[in-house]
């Protein structure tokens, strides 16, 4: 269920194309107006989970921009994401975002399915997490704020169970407990 930017697809003629370029625009739109000084203040709150230590936070920021695993920050790691999931889930309930699977567009998007979850929100708070608190901050007139119930998230399959796997508590400690000579390992 790897989904990739519309803009790098250009298959505007599916209706998942179409429901993709019109959630990438609608985005651009929205991150025209993003307030900084939110995001600034989410990513002290982040910092603050670190005992206010920024070139941790920066590290393990970028540690998961990347999808690195870094065995020695393994609480830190844990830490930020299960904040950022909560954030995901506070700002974008269900029902306010979207995303498409451009490579099986049988499969409609729907918002109480686990399989597209699991495949978009590890994805989005390791890999975009700056954009996922810019479109959270963006301030828009009352008539447009309709724009903000639909957002469009890109998903990647791969990476996302990746991500959920070693960023994740509960998946990290489930996988080593399932697979108990990968504990010799560490």
């Amino acid at each position: 269920m790897t989904t990739t930017m519309i803009n790098n697809n250009n298959d505007n003629s599916s209706y998942a194309g179409r429901c993709a370029s019109f959630g990438s625009n609608a985005n651009s739109f929205l991150l025209k107006h993003q307030d900084k000084s939110f995001i600034a203040k989410m990513i002290e709150e982040q910092v603050e989970l670190l005992e206010g230590n920024r070139d941790l936070y920066n590290s393990i920021d970028n540690n998961m921009k990347n999808g690195v695993f870094d065995p020695f920050f393994i609480r830190e790691h844990c830490t930020i994401y299960s904040w950022r999931e909560t954030f995901f889930g506070n700002y974008f309930p269900n029902g306010s975002w979207f995303t498409v699977d451009l490579l099986n567009e049988r499969t409609p998007f729907d918002p109480e399915n686990g399989d597209f979850r699991y495949n978009t929100i590890p994805y989005q708070i390791t890999r975009h997490f700056d954009r996922v608190m810019a479109l959270a901050s963006a301030k828009v007139e009352p008539e447009l704020s309709w724009l903000k119930r639909q957002i469009y998230f890109e998903n990647h399959e791969e990476i996302s169970g990746v991500a959920a796997c070693i960023y994740k508590w509960e998946e990290f400690t489930r996988y080593f407990t399932e697979n108990s000579d990968l504990l010799r390992v560490i």
